[in-house]
């Protein structure tokens, strides 16, 4: 059991669709808090994408930003490009297609 219960609905899923799911909705104050216990559970389930948009995530809540209050897209950029990888594996996954 981890210490959020929300992180126990990732590590039950069955699927990289169901981990890509999860991660897309979950609250970035978990993903911060959980980020440990995430990147053990998706390395082990397999998911290399999965732990490449933690990453860029974690960069993400955690930037400095500009003095407008915007995110450099040196930062928003591989957000998107790993949400993308991580779309594809998830549907490849569930397709069992490569």
């Amino acid at each position: 059991m981890n210490a959020v219960p929300l992180v126990d609905i990732l590590s039950d899923a069955k699927s990289y669709e169901e981990q890509a799911d999860w991660l897309f909705r979950c609250p970035y104050w978990v993903i911060n808090r959980e980020h440990m216990n995430i990147r053990r559970i998706l390395q082990q389930s397999g998911l290399p994408e999965g732990v490449a948009y933690l990453d860029a995530v974690l960069a993400l809540t955690s930037a400095t930003r500009l003095p407008d209050g915007a995110i450099p897209q040196t930062i928003v950029m591989p957000v998107h490009i790993a949400a993308h990888d991580l779309r594809e594996a998830a549907r490849v996954g569930a397709s069992g297609a490569e």
